[in-house]
Protein backbone atom coordinates (compact mmCIF):
# COMPACT_ATOMS: atom_id res chain seq x y z
CA UNK A 1 0.00 0.00 0.00
CA UNK A 2 2.59 2.82 -1.06
CA UNK A 3 1.65 5.92 -1.77
CA UNK A 4 2.86 9.21 -3.74
CA UNK A 5 1.25 11.46 -1.86
CA UNK A 6 -0.95 11.98 1.11
CA UNK A 7 -3.94 13.20 -1.15
CA UNK A 8 -3.81 9.65 -2.98
CA UNK A 9 -4.25 7.78 0.59
CA UNK A 10 -7.18 9.54 1.01
CA UNK A 11 -9.08 9.24 -2.19
CA UNK A 12 -12.07 6.86 -3.17
CA UNK A 13 -9.66 4.82 -5.07
CA UNK A 14 -7.50 4.23 -2.57
CA UNK A 15 -10.10 3.09 0.15
CA UNK A 16 -10.18 -0.14 1.41
CA UNK A 17 -13.36 0.26 3.29
CA UNK A 18 -11.11 2.35 6.05
CA UNK A 19 -11.12 6.01 6.04
CA UNK A 20 -9.01 8.44 8.10
CA UNK A 21 -11.66 10.78 8.92
CA UNK A 22 -14.90 9.71 11.06
CA UNK A 23 -18.16 10.18 9.75
CA UNK A 24 -16.41 9.42 5.83
CA UNK A 25 -16.67 5.71 5.70
CA UNK A 26 -19.87 5.17 5.97
CA UNK A 27 -23.76 6.27 4.67
CA UNK A 28 -26.04 5.29 7.03
CA UNK A 29 -25.26 6.28 10.94
CA UNK A 30 -27.49 3.35 12.08
CA UNK A 31 -25.93 0.80 10.86
CA UNK A 32 -25.85 -1.93 13.29
CA UNK A 33 -28.28 -0.20 15.71
CA UNK A 34 -31.81 -1.61 16.20
CA UNK A 35 -34.43 1.06 15.43
CA UNK A 36 -37.47 -0.91 16.15
CA UNK A 37 -39.48 1.21 18.91
CA UNK A 38 -39.09 -0.55 22.30
CA UNK A 39 -42.77 -2.09 24.11
CA UNK A 40 -44.31 0.53 25.70
CA UNK A 41 -42.86 3.62 24.46
CA UNK A 42 -44.03 6.02 21.60
CA UNK A 43 -42.85 6.25 18.82
CA UNK A 44 -43.58 9.88 18.56
CA UNK A 45 -42.34 10.46 21.60
CA UNK A 46 -39.14 9.08 21.36
CA UNK A 47 -38.63 10.70 17.97
CA UNK A 48 -39.00 14.23 19.78
CA UNK A 49 -36.43 13.21 22.41
CA UNK A 50 -33.82 12.44 19.61
CA UNK A 51 -34.93 15.33 17.94
CA UNK A 52 -34.23 17.44 21.15
CA UNK A 53 -30.98 15.38 22.24
CA UNK A 54 -29.78 15.21 18.39
CA UNK A 55 -30.29 19.65 18.22
CA UNK A 56 -28.50 19.91 21.51
CA UNK A 57 -25.17 18.22 20.26
CA UNK A 58 -25.42 19.41 16.47
CA UNK A 59 -25.19 23.15 18.31
CA UNK A 60 -22.78 21.83 20.66
CA UNK A 61 -20.56 21.08 18.29
CA UNK A 62 -20.71 24.19 16.10
CA UNK A 63 -19.78 26.18 19.12
CA UNK A 64 -16.68 23.81 19.99
CA UNK A 65 -15.75 24.21 16.35
CA UNK A 66 -16.25 28.43 16.48
CA UNK A 67 -13.37 27.99 19.41
CA UNK A 68 -11.03 26.11 17.55
CA UNK A 69 -8.92 29.33 16.71
CA UNK A 70 -9.40 30.78 20.18
CA UNK A 71 -7.19 28.12 22.34
CA UNK A 72 -4.37 29.31 24.03
CA UNK A 73 -2.33 25.97 23.39
CA UNK A 74 -2.21 23.44 20.13
CA UNK A 75 -3.27 20.58 22.37
CA UNK A 76 -6.23 22.16 24.37
CA UNK A 77 -7.06 22.58 20.10
CA UNK A 78 -7.07 19.33 19.37
CA UNK A 79 -8.51 18.43 22.12
CA UNK A 80 -11.82 20.38 21.53
CA UNK A 81 -11.62 19.44 17.59
CA UNK A 82 -12.10 16.16 19.11
CA UNK A 83 -14.95 16.66 21.24
CA UNK A 84 -16.85 18.62 18.64
CA UNK A 85 -16.51 15.58 16.07
CA UNK A 86 -17.64 13.51 18.69
CA UNK A 87 -20.61 15.49 19.33
CA UNK A 88 -21.02 15.52 15.84
CA UNK A 89 -21.08 11.70 15.52
CA UNK A 90 -23.72 11.64 18.10
CA UNK A 91 -25.96 14.19 16.55
CA UNK A 92 -25.86 12.47 13.26
CA UNK A 93 -27.15 9.01 15.23
CA UNK A 94 -29.66 10.88 17.28
CA UNK A 95 -31.25 12.98 14.03
CA UNK A 96 -31.21 9.57 12.12
CA UNK A 97 -33.01 7.92 15.30
CA UNK A 98 -35.04 10.63 15.37
CA UNK A 99 -36.56 10.13 11.88
CA UNK A 100 -36.76 6.38 12.12
CA UNK A 101 -38.42 6.38 15.30
CA UNK A 102 -41.29 8.83 14.75
CA UNK A 103 -42.06 6.56 11.27
CA UNK A 104 -41.48 9.58 9.55
CA UNK A 105 -38.09 8.10 7.56
CA UNK A 106 -36.69 11.82 7.98
CA UNK A 107 -32.69 11.44 7.35
CA UNK A 108 -30.30 13.53 9.72
CA UNK A 109 -29.71 15.96 7.02
CA UNK A 110 -33.76 16.62 7.03
CA UNK A 111 -33.59 17.74 10.43
CA UNK A 112 -30.41 19.78 10.65
CA UNK A 113 -30.61 21.53 7.59
CA UNK A 114 -34.68 21.43 6.39
CA UNK A 115 -36.73 22.04 8.71
CA UNK A 116 -38.47 25.07 9.86
CA UNK A 117 -39.82 25.49 13.63
CA UNK A 118 -42.74 28.21 14.39
CA UNK A 119 -41.46 30.02 17.19
CA UNK A 120 -38.00 29.96 16.78
CA UNK A 121 -36.56 33.31 16.88
CA UNK A 122 -34.07 34.33 13.97
CA UNK A 123 -30.17 34.80 15.09
CA UNK A 124 -30.08 38.81 15.05
CA UNK A 125 -27.51 39.88 12.47
CA UNK A 126 -24.07 39.98 13.40
CA UNK A 127 -20.45 40.91 12.32
CA UNK A 128 -20.03 40.38 8.55
CA UNK A 129 -24.42 40.16 8.14
CA UNK A 130 -26.24 42.34 6.56
CA UNK A 131 -29.18 43.70 8.24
Amino acid sequence: MGFDTAYEAITEEADDGHRWAFGTGFDDPLAGVDTTVPEGADGTDLGAYCLMLGDDALVMSHRLQQWLARAPELEEETALANIALDLLGQARLLLARAGAADGTSRGEDDYAFGRLERGVPQRPPGRGQRR
